[in-house]
């Protein structure tokens, strides 16, 4: 780019940011943009708008110094839609853009009749032109979702950005064929000057129509509702309110009448809609001069993320405050100060639990209504368990305090371990018993089940038996190696070499990984007389194990994807052994691997070796795309590594090529790799809900639960299979008419264990029916039963909170076993992050630049530090900059703690189980 281009793109940047939403054009910028850069331009987006977004766009692709990005730019513009903005920076020629201005204002005007007498489903096709794809593919589902009038409001944000010079004269036709009202109004030749007109009438009463139609629609009209046409506009019904389905009403009268309620209703039928209806209720019934306090909680990011949206957009509206904290954005705000002066907030449920932990909430009494989205989540030791152990023994404490009352949603209560319906009954009432709750609702009238199955599509369920490749090199070489590498930890220790000679261990399977996972942390902690030796002894184990388990990993990932996926696995381990310490194990190791390398290529590379799941996965994606170009499809798989190795298997398939495919994984860290951001996991679900595009979603467990993801048609379960209530979530994500649900695998035993689900789903709905059929008392006894004896058994079982270890303690690398620190010298930065004074700590570990350094919070992440013991080199954690400090921040996963008094050894996988005295960190230390 010459800098006249540079400087011409700085000079119309404002055209840009009108017209530009850079989501759009990100995927086609892949190789020229950072990961966190796309980051925080979708973040910016979701934020503060599409005009933010641009310009940090914008900023950033001004920085870019390589050749060739400019020409980038103009492809990403005209592949994604905009041609005219294309066009004007090609030429460096804003006027046919310029003239838009004066539409774009007479629409802005004339946004709340647009937004009353318009249907957009009826005009989308006709201007869809003038329209990006995936802005007609959102306006699409808003409608669907919200109903017309939130699809009307998008419809004119996307015309008012609209680069297309005809797109005022293609808007007027549309009307026109639509016959609509709105039509007399959109005239391109006089509309402006009618609506000067009619702004400054001089008399001054409110009858223009431009000021009769001034009125907040309801933003989030449906969640499963059919768009209603708008009422007749009236200064006294500024918000009237939304028609819910009949169905919705049967499910949400028991909570109305003020009962502790669970509402049992499939996945899409608009549970938080009926939530939205209930809260309303309840906030409305209170005499003046009182207020009720609700909480809705969410289990995952995602999902607390969009309830936060939704319950702002209805109730602001209507006069009431909203807060929202999570785990993200609990250090930055008060959450009591949250609670106190907001009417409704929504909370992860963890943040609750420290919040009345350490007194800041006094207790569940602050609050009228608790809301539990998938509230089958409360059990065993769950946050939502531990909210509602404080509820019952305040309840059964007979404390005079009043109790809120509670709110359970889910579509699937299950059924434990029962295999029979009494058995299904009883846990059931369990869980009834740990909501305090007094009713099940669910849709019983027949006229109302009519209707909900109407909305509600149950997806054929389809179950593929494959068989597994009928040899497998590649398993025998691998196997081989594993072997190979067992027989040498055997010699090591004739102690630990034993932990090796237990029979029937399969490799390949997760029953491995626990088992080696077992050895390997019994290994860290082995302790002899000769600490020279323990600390060689325990390094050569904790390799041999480490290698172990990678072998493991490449043969799971061979099982269900392409060996070549396995084998670049491998490859990628050997590269970062060969880039640390490379000691001689480290050293014999990796030749036995390259020994074998050539062979292990040639298997990979052979055609007769495809994986025969693949072969049926692809059959099923041509067919189904075949017999319905717009399917969408959600592929559910095990682990990450498997969706990023069918997501390449996808895009390395040219037969395939209709496919996009997008990615969804978890938050948290697993020993291979770090979790989706929460920007990342959000720009997914935007870009599959709303693009054309983007027609198939690889995802981990993450989306099978709460999230609102768009309608698919099409559902496969790849391997993948658990308990009756992931069956009933993963099917419900399959909303579409005549949409399928594949379970494909080449294991019987998972057939019949979703055979085995699907009949513990007849189970469960037979028990419910059972349980609504009991009076009130029954029913009220046998809760309070379970409660009484639950509460007998918790306090019985009850542990004091662990008092803080004030001995100091030696911390080890957890590797060779050398000395790292004493916890006298570890500090605590920030609630969570764990630095060490002093320089004689600085001695011990090296560092190396950060392959990804990143800024969070008052964190700058510049290196990794590593374990300085010759040919050890382990992770030890991170150097970052802390405000004006240049501090380490280690991870307690990397070391062995070693009582000095006793010489015990012990590992600890997070900090918070390791209960030392916790001592702040303090600048001054530092300092002096």
């Amino acid at each position: 780019m010459t800098a006249e281009q540079r400087q011409n793109l700085q000079a119309f940047r404002d055209y840009i940011k009108k017209i530009l939403d850079p989501t759009y054009i990100l995927s086609y910028l892949g190789s020229w943009l950072k990961d966190d850069e796309v980051q925080c331009i979708q973040a910016e987006k979701n934020n503060k708008g599409p005009m933010e977004a641009a310009s940090l766009f914008l900023q950033y692709l001004l920085e870019l110094q390589t050749e060739g990005w400019f020409r980038a730019f103009l492809d990403a513009l005209y592949h994604a839609g905009y041609c005219g903005l294309c066009e004007a920076i090609e030429s460096w020629d804003f006027q046919k853009i310029e003239k838009l201005e004066e539409h774009r204002l007479l629409l802005r005007r004339l946004e709340p009749e647009f937004k009353a007498t318009v249907s957009p489903t009826n005009i989308l096709s006709e201007i869809s032109e003038c329209l990006i794809n995936q802005e007609c593919e959102e306006i699409r589902q808003i409608c669907f979702t919200k109903g017309a009038m939130a699809g009307a409001e998008k419809m004119v944000q996307c015309l008012i950005r609209s680069d297309k010079e005809n797109w005022p004269k293609v808007l007027q036709l549309a009307l026109e064929k639509d016959n609509s009202k709105f039509s007399e109004l959109w005239n391109i030749d006089k509309g402006f000057k009618r609506v000067e007109s009619k702004a400054v009438e001089d008399d001054g009463t409110e009858t223009s129509s431009i000021q009769i139609f001034i009125q907040e629609e309801p933003a989030c009209q449906d969640l499963c509702q059919n768009p209603e046409p708008p009422s007749e506009a009236s200064s006294n019904n500024l918000h009237s309110p939304l028609k819910p389905r009949n169905y919705q009403l049967e499910l949400a009268l028991p909570a109305k009448k003020g009962k502790n309620t669970i509402i049992c209703a499939p996945t899409g039928c608009g549970k938080t809609f009926v939530s939205l209806l209930i809260c309303e209720h309840h906030l409305q019934k209170f005499p003046h001069g009182q207020k009720g306090k609700v909480v809705f909680f969410a289990n995952q990011i995602p999902v607390y993320e969009q309830q936060a949206t939704v319950f702002s957009r209805y109730f602001e509206r209507l006069g009431y405050s909203i807060g929202s904290v999570s785990g993200a954005t609990s250090d930055n705000v008060s959450v009591q100060h949250i609670v106190e002066n907001n009417d409704i907030i929504i909370l992860t449920p963890q943040i609750l639990v420290n919040n009345l932990n350490n007194g800041a909430i006094p207790s569940l009494s602050v609050f009228t209504l608790m809301i539990f989205d998938e509230c089958h989540n409360t059990s065993k030791n769950h946050p939502y368990n531990q909210i509602m152990f404080r509820y019952l023994d305040h309840k059964l404490g007979e404390s005079p305090d009043p109790l809120p009352q509670v709110l359970g949603l889910t579509a699937s209560v299950g059924v434990g371990d029962a295999k029979t319906v009494e058995d299904a009954m009883l846990h059931i009432c369990k869980l009834c018993a740990a909501l305090d709750a007094s009713v099940i609702a669910t849709v019983r009238d027949r006229a109302n089940m009519e209707e909900l199955e109407q909305v509600v599509y149950k997806p054929q369920k389809i179950s593929r038996k494959v068989g597994s490749r009928t040899s497998n090199t590649f398993k025998c070489i691998i196997s081989q190696l594993m072997k190979e590498t067992e027989k040498l930890a055997m010699t090591v220790s004739e102690e630990l070499g034993k932990l090796f000679q237990i029979q029937n261990r399969e490799f390949g399977t997760q029953k491995y990984e626990q088992w080696i996972v077992a050895v390997h942390k019994a290994c860290t902690v082995f302790q002899m007389p000769d600490k020279e030796e323990e600390s060689r002894v325990c390094r050569a184990l904790f390799l041999y194990t480490s290698h172990l388990r990678k072998y493991n990993d490449a043969l799971i990932i061979s099982e269900d994807a392409q060996m070549k996926d396995a084998l670049n696995y491998l490859k990628v381990f050997f590269h970062d052994v060969r880039e640390a310490a490379f000691d001689e194990t480290e050293q014999d190791l990796t030749r036995k691997f390259e020994e074998k390398l050539e062979e292990l290529e040639k298997v990979s590379r052979d055609p007769s070796n495809e994986n025969p799941k693949l072969r049926d996965l692809y059959l099923i994606l041509q067919e189904e795309y075949h017999l319905k170009p717009e399917t969408k499809t959600i592929l559910f798989v095990k682990t990450r590594a498997l969706v990023d190795a069918l997501k390449k298997w996808i895009e390395e398939n040219p037969a395939l090529s209709f496919l996009k495919p997008g990615i969804l994984t978890g938050r948290g860290k697993t020993n291979q790799a770090t979790g989706m951001t929460l920007p990342a996991q959000k720009c997914v679900l935007e870009a599959f809900r709303a693009s054309g595009d983007n027609n198939i979603l690889i995802a981990t467990s993450v989306a099978d639960e709460g999230i609102d993801i768009a309608q698919c048609n099409l559902v496969i379960l790849y391997e993948y299979v658990g308990n009756v209530i992931k069956m009933i979530q993963t099917r419900g994500r399959g909303r579409a008419r005549d949409s399928k649900c594949f379970l494909l695998t080449s294991s019987a035993d998972v057939i019949e264990k979703e055979k085995a689900n699907m009949i513990k789903e007849r189970i469960m709905n037979e028990s419910i029916l059972r349980l609504q059929t009991w009076d009130e008392l029954k029913f009220e006894k046998t809760v309070c039963r379970i409660q009484l004896e639950e509460k007998l058994l918790r306090d019985s079982q009850h542990k004091p909170q662990p008092v803080p270890d004030k001995e100091n303690k030696k911390l080890l690398c957890g590797k060779c076993k050398t000395f790292a620190c004493y916890t006298a010298d570890i500090r605590v930065v920030e609630k969570s992050h764990y630095t060490v004074l002093g320089n004689a700590f600085k001695e011990r570990f090296v560092c190396k630049p950060h392959p990804k350094p990143k800024i969070y919070d008052s964190f700058e992440k510049k290196a990794k530090i590593f374990c300085a013991k010759q040919n050890c080199s382990h992770d030890w954690g991170i150097f970052v900059r802390y405000k004006t400090f240049e501090i380490p921040v280690i991870k307690i996963e990397s070391f062995v703690v070693e009582d000095i008094a006793s010489g015990v050894q012990n590992r600890h996988s997070k900090w918070k189980d390791f209960h030392f005295e916790r001592i702040q960190f303090d600048p001054a230390e530092i300092s002096t």
